[in-house]
């Protein structure tokens, strides 16, 4: 084959001459059509197709007003299983025998009804709702306090605890009814949780009402929220019919949730609808969130519940207590940290006089600015400590040694 004499005239008068009717647009080959978004893919097709604007919107309007109508058949099928409740005139509705008590927990909870427990991290929503599940199943007054006015048999959902630690929490709370009882750890587990879907939702009510339960509980609710992709914000508000749907379905009588506080704050973190939708809000704070000794605060309120402040107290098996006088239980918990500081200065005293050391003061006392200078809470400086260690001497939970008017007085255990 001979060569062009001019290289560059031959690349010249391969170019279309202007006015040919060869197109510059070369359509992809498949091979590079492959490489192409699902964009450039249908413009290269509406070029090589000669597309038209028109079809391409009818072809649009056709599918989406397609996808419409299924929605639609798809709500009528749904609908179509519902019973619709008729309506009652007055005079009938207040005729009517309503069986059963008024109240599940007295004065805490309402038969049938819905009731949200709020508290900071480390409050011990974990432990309280341990207790619920034990005053439900056995019988026995709630926080020692609320008389539970039928037992129910339980489902509790939890999606925190590992299934030693869940394990551990309960076997503590001495239940002795256990079959009443039914445990689901879930812990990462939470988006099997999807009670916003009709279908999972069907499954998780059959598989609780296999159990037999009566009361659902789930602690907590924000693992289910972040997993379903909820915002806490504004959203919560349709999983929350939800839950009521499922409680339906599932034929359960009385629902619980446990939710954390927002950081630094004294309810329910995010959609206000936390608030509002359950029948009582159960509120639990603490005198100091870095602190989880000082003392845990209960309250409650809602639709026929009001319960005001009162301190709750834990005892070795971890059985909560309320109780309703709460300034003399937060004295309580303010001595017993005098004391436990005092047995501590009791035994660096001993073990200094082991050493030979010689002590200005008699083993175990310290006086006032020693105790103000701790950091104890409670005895604060300039002269916030002097009534609370007089009401410690009142209470005999602590000795005064005084040694008389502008001269130290000194603190210790009392002598047994």
């Amino acid at each position: 084959m001979s060569t062009p004499a001019n290289p560059k005239a031959a690349r010249r008068r391969k170019r279309p001459a202007p006015g040919d009717a060869t197109p510059m647009f070369k359509p992809a080959s498949k091979k590079a059509s492959g490489s192409l978004s699902p964009e450039e893919n249908e413009t290269a097709e509406h070029m090589r197709e000669g597309y038209d604007f028109e079809t391409g919107v009818n072809t649009r309007l056709r599918t989406m007003r397609e996808a419409d109508e299924a929605k639609r058949r798809y709500a009528e099928e749904k609908a179509g299983g519902l019973v619709i409740p008729k309506p009652t005139r007055l005079d009938r509705f207040l005729r009517r025998e309503i069986p059963g008590e008024k109240y599940l927990i007295d004065g805490l909870l309402v038969t049938d009804g819905n009731a949200m427990l709020s508290a900071p991290r480390k409050y011990g929503k974990t432990t309280m709702i341990g207790n619920l599940c034990r005053s439900l199943v056995d019988g026995e007054p709630f926080l020692d306090h609320f008389e539970v006015m039928e037992t129910r048999k339980v489902t509790l959902l939890d999606f925190e605890m590992t299934e030693r630690q869940l394990q551990d929490w309960l076997r503590v709370q001495g239940i002795q009814h256990q079959r009443n009882l039914s445990v689901w750890p879930l812990r990462g587990l939470a988006a099997t949780f999807n009670i916003l879907d009709d279908r999972t939702r069907d499954r998780w009510a059959r598989m609780i009402q296999d159990t037999g339960a009566e009361v659902l509980i789930v602690d907590p609710l924000r693992p289910v929220i972040d997993a379903l992709g909820i915002k806490e914000a504004n959203e919560v508000g349709p999983l929350l019919q939800a839950f009521a749907a499922l409680k339906v379905e599932a034929g359960i009588r009385e629902g619980f949730v446990a939710h954390h506080h927002g950081h630094g704050a004294q309810r329910a973190v995010g959609d206000s609808r936390l608030e509002t939708w359950p029948d009582a809000m159960w509120n639990g704070t603490m005198e100091d969130p870095n602190d989880p000794e000082m003392p845990h605060y209960f309250q409650a309120l809602g639709r026929g519940v009001y319960v005001p402040r009162g301190v709750v107290v834990m005892d070795d098996f971890q059985r909560l207590e309320f109780r309703t006088d709460v300034a003399e239980e937060s004295k309580s918990v303010i001595f017993d940290r005098l004391v436990a500081w005092l047995e501590a200065a009791l035994a660096d005293d001993v073990a200094a006089v082991k050493r030979g050391e010689a002590l200005k003061h008699a083993p175990g006392e310290r006086n006032t600015g020693q105790i103000e200078k701790s950091g104890l809470v409670g005895f604060g400086p300039n002269g916030k400590s002097a009534e609370p260690l007089a009401q410690a001497v009142r209470a005999e939970r602590v000795a005064l040694r005084d040694e008389g008017k502008g001269r130290s007085k000194w603190y210790s255990l009392p002598k047994p």
